[in-house]
């Protein structure tokens, strides 16, 4: 609790805290107007660790004056550490820092510390270069001389402030103590002289202040902590969220700050004729005669050729540096880059003005009092062909296409000579998208194959040349990390696991101030099963993603409207490219189509040519807010229009993973094996586990086993794991080498010894014939919880393999009992008597009540053909394994016994399916050889 206490009182400290000022800190007694705290009645015994926690605020004439006293306990070694050291920054041009005690209270008694002769030392750092900003602050520090865990440390300053640049105002924005932070004694006090016109305000949420007026002086008090504000939904906009502050000033309305800023952006005489900035305008008028391409070029100067670097030293915290003054530098912050930009714009003849916006917090500006402080960032207004144009100096990215986009910062303060209210930014959607995304999805390979992806990004504006300038300072490992960070993105669309890159490349057009990213990979097959068919959905798409599910079930929540961001327009176009060989596949959804919704338009067109689908869609968004009431009905607006996303449907005579290793389908696959390679080889040769599993995953899915295990075997060399272990293991299964599959099976056991690893052991140990530890094994292992149906059909076929087959029906049956609601083991009772041909008798009367009550029409079909083979009826085996092939092509353990059965129906094309399988997957062939299929 110690460090986590300190660290906000370290916090409060400088958020209370004006900028102070003076090169030396001043010693001496509290302000005689101040109500200072009687020791006495600070609570040293409680188990609250901020005990006192006191600001005062006066305002007298053209200067604020801050008085602070606080007490905090330092009741752990940890707190003792973080709060052993007093520590105030001020500026140099703007008043005093007086410390008035420093004090260790301990045992009833006071040490006194500045009176034992310490002092703080002052020295001269700026932290916020990394930033881009210098201030020229002072830093004064103390290490309290003496401090023990328990004592209470007690600190009192005041700070003056007094600011030309307000030209006589004052003003105050100072954050409230909020629980959870709990304190013995706080209150925050503003005071100024009666009659003095000072406005004041406290909130949001702060409930009611005291006010007084007593001796010549008009007093508000806040007591706090003030109760921690009531959670808000999600997607509420910033004024719900800010924390509560008081603020005060004697800045009569926004027309008076308008005013009072206006001398600072005078233009007069910026730009001397002759001069070097002269010399720019020419060359910018030369360059064009259209107004908003001039101001485009004036933009992109000092966007491009200024850099950023805020300057706070000697008033610089509100006053701008000259214009020549910013280009000879060629560095300055907001206001230096605002006022050369209006310069520029007003030598080009173009009606242009300086404005101060909110950069986060934007909506929240109206509720503030009138004053500065209400604004952190000043951009320029133009007037062109009747248009307004936003142009910040300070972002990146302005070109004639993107000059029109409209910033996020909802309100803005114009800076005139005759003053000005504040005004709202009308959102307008970009003439171009922001992003682009253009993605092409290669299945031509197959449903069941992975699919190979090209994406290409396109970013505008601010968010094509922060790329860009990334791009220009990024090592060859930083872009690649980039070409990554840019692949999960696209690729998470389309695959859960991200898919794999296999190469990319990113690219920046100064001339355009666009950035491109082309990142190149392999992702899962975009084809699942569904309804008995193979779909392929949208995914791509954005509009595939909608969800508008803003809660506002809580009464105070009612009322709450929903930020829609800023305006906006996107791009997205897909490609799908589908098997030329495999005629017959079909559109779903509306492809083209148009809708609005929160704001939102969307606008789709679609085509199915051939074996080329094509899907684009564009978003154009105007932001802003969406009321409270109107969530249900745009919600559904949302919801339709992701009903309405396009789909594909294969044909039902596409090619399946199974099939692939005939020659036929191998050359489909071969691109998709280069793929492989490629991501493969992309990294090194230590780090290639993944993506040798994944490829190992892939050749298994094509049946290409041996394959498949050559990439376990590296991947396992590079580290062992259970799970690789298992895969191998039963692919070499499926190949028929049982004791090298048993053998991976006992190392992934070692490994990982679970459930999870002993039960496909146990199955193989009794496959084997190892029926003894095979059941020992299981035995070991069946803790009776959610896996002990699993263990005891598994015993069955272990005892089942090991010549007791009636033994393992009663346990499979037995089970039955127990969990009679459990309809899966129906099916397998189902399965165990038909492939070990016990229970004849109520064989059939089984298998039916599983298929009645199947929630898998697959596999429980599957298992009747079983049955029906096992009673010699191989025309309806043959009817079974069809229906089920129907709802699951891929099921390949049913391929094998339609084609069994269909041989034994004298049906001649079944020959070749059965020479297939004993060449692919002998183990699969010799496994059901075992159950009769010889």
């Amino acid at each position: 609790m110690g460090r986590r206490f300190a660290s906000v009182i370290m916090g409060l400290l400088g958020t209370t805290a004006p900028a102070l000022a003076g090169e030396a800190v001043l010693y001496g007694p509290a302000p005689k107007w101040a109500e200072v705290r009687d020791g006495a009645k600070i609570d040293t015994a409680s188990n609250t660790a901020l005990a006192l926690y006191d600001v005062q605020e006066r305002i007298e004439g053209e200067t604020l004056t801050v008085y602070v006293d606080q007490a905090y306990k330092l009741a752990s070694p940890e707190s003792l550490t973080q709060g052993g050291t007093s520590t105030a920054a001020w500026m140099p041009d703007k008043g005093d820092l007086t410390v008035h005690r420093v004090e260790i209270l301990r045992a009833g008694k006071v040490i006194d510390v500045i009176k034992g002769g310490a002092r703080y030392q002052v020295l001269r750092r700026e932290t916020g270069l990394e930033r881009r900003q210098i201030d020229g602050q002072l830093t004064a520090t103390l290490a309290i001389p003496g401090l023990q865990v328990g004592d209470v440390l007690r600190i009192a300053y005041s700070q003056t402030t007094r600011d030309k640049a307000l030209q006589g105002k004052v003003q105050i924005d100072t954050p409230l103590l909020t629980l959870p932070v709990e304190a013995g004694f706080a209150r925050t006090t503003v005071s100024w002289p009666e009659g003095a016109s000072v406005k004041w305000r406290a909130g949001p949420a702060v409930g009611t202040a005291s006010e007084a007026v007593k001796n010549g002086w008009h007093t508000v008090s806040v007591a706090l902590p003030l109760p921690k504000r009531e959670d808000m939904p999600s997607g509420v906009p910033s004024r719900f969220t800010r924390g509560p502050t008081i603020e005060a000033t004697n800045f009569a309305s926004w027309e008076e700050v308008s005013r009072v800023f206006a001398p600072l952006y005078a233009t007069k005489d910026a730009i001397p004729a002759g001069s070097p900035l002269a010399a720019e305008v020419a060359k910018i008028a030369a360059a064009s005669p259209d107004p908003l391409t001039r101001a485009a070029l004036a933009t992109r100067l000092v966007q491009d050729q200024v850099s950023y670097l805020m300057n706070g030293m000697s008033g610089g915290n509100y006053v701008p540096q000259a214009p020549a003054e910013t280009w000879v530098s060629r560095f300055g912050d907001c206001k230096a880059k605002s006022l050369l930009l209006l310069s520029l714009l007003e030598a080009l003849g173009i009606k242009a003005e300086v404005v101060a916006v909110k950069s986060q917090t934007g909506d929240a500006v109206p509720d503030s009092l009138p004053m500065p402080a209400a604004f952190d960032h000043v951009i320029v207004r133009a007037e062109i062909g009747g248009v307004t144009y936003w142009l910040d100096g300070t972002a990146t990215g302005t070109r004639l296409a993107t000059i029109g986009e409209t910033p996020p910062f909802r309100h803005a303060l114009p800076i005139r000579a005759e003053g000005a209210g504040l005004i709202a930014i009308a959102p307008r959607v970009p003439e171009v998208p922001m992003v682009a995304v253009k993605m092409v999805i290669d299945q031509r390979a197959g449903v069941d194959i992975p699919a190979l992806v090209t994406a290409t990004t396109t970013l505008s504006g601010m968010l094509g040349s922060n790329l860009g300038a990334a791009l220009g300072q990024a090592s060859a490992e930083q872009k690649k990390q980039m070409i990554d960070a840019f692949a999960g993105s696209m690729f998470g669309t389309l695959s859960k696991n991200g898919g794999l890159v296999t190469d990319g490349s990113m690219a920046f057009d100064p001339e355009t101030g666009t950035a491109t990213a082309v990142v190149k990979g392999i992702v899962t097959t975009q084809f699942v099963s569904r309804d008995g068919t193979k779909r392929m959905d949208m995914g791509a798409l954005s509009s595939a993603n909608l969800s508008l599910d803003f809660d506002r079930s809580r009464a105070a929540w009612k009322a709450l409207p929903v930020d829609l961001g800023a305006a906006r327009r996107t791009r997205e176009d897909v490609e799908v490219l589908l098997p030329a060989d495999e005629p017959g596949y079909k559109p779903g959804g509306k492809a083209d189509y148009e809708a609005s919704f929160a704001g939102t338009t969307v606008v789709r067109k679609g085509l199915l040519d051939g074996a080329r689908f094509v899907v684009s869609e564009e978003h154009s968004a105007l932001g802003g807010e969406l009321a409270a009431a109107d969530i249900p009905a745009e919600k559904a607006k949302a919801l339709r229009l992701r009903n309405t996303v396009p789909f594909l449907i294969a044909p039902v005579t596409a090619a399946r993973a199974w099939r692939y290793q005939a020659p036929a389908y191998r050359a489909r696959i071969a691109p998709v094996e280069e793929a492989y390679a490629l991501a493969i080889a992309r990294d090194p040769a230590e780090e290639q586990g993944a993506a040798l599993v994944a490829r190992a995953s892939f050749r298994a899915g094509t049946y290409d086993l041996k394959g498949a295990i050559a990439d376990y075997d590296k991947a396992i060399a590079l580290g062992p794991d259970a799970g690789n272990y298992i895969r191998r293991g039963y692919l070499k299964k499926q190949l028929a080498m049982t004791e090298a599959a048993i053998a991976d099976l006992r190392e992934a056991l070692k490994l990982s010894p679970s459930i999870d690893t002993a039960l496909p052991l146990a199955d193989l140990l009794g496959f084997a014939g190892k029926t003894d530890e095979a059941l020992a094994l299981l035995t070991e292992y069946d803790d009776m919880g959610d896996e002990h149906s699993s263990v005891v059909q598994i015993r069955a076929d272990v005892l089942a393999r090991g010549g007791k087959v009636a033994e393992g029906l009663k346990e499979i049956d037995g089970l039955i009992d127990e969990k009679p609601g459990d309809t899966s083991l129906l099916n397998a009772s189902c399965w165990y008597r038909a492939r070990f041909r016990v229970g004849a008798e109520g064989m059939m009367e089984v298998c039916n009540q599983a298929v009645e009550r199947a929630s898998n029409a697959s596999a429980v079909l599957d298992s009747r053909a079983m049955a029906w083979i096992a009673q010699g009826n191989l025309a309806n085996a043959l009817v079974d394994a069809e229906a089920a092939l129907k709802v699951s092509p891929g099921q390949v353990s049913t391929q094998y016994v339609r084609a069994w059965v269909a041989n034994g129906l004298g049906k001649p094309e079944a020959k070749a399916d059965l020479a297939y399988f004993r060449k692919v997957m002998p183990g699969l062939v010799e496994e059901y050889a075992g159950y009769g299929l010889k």
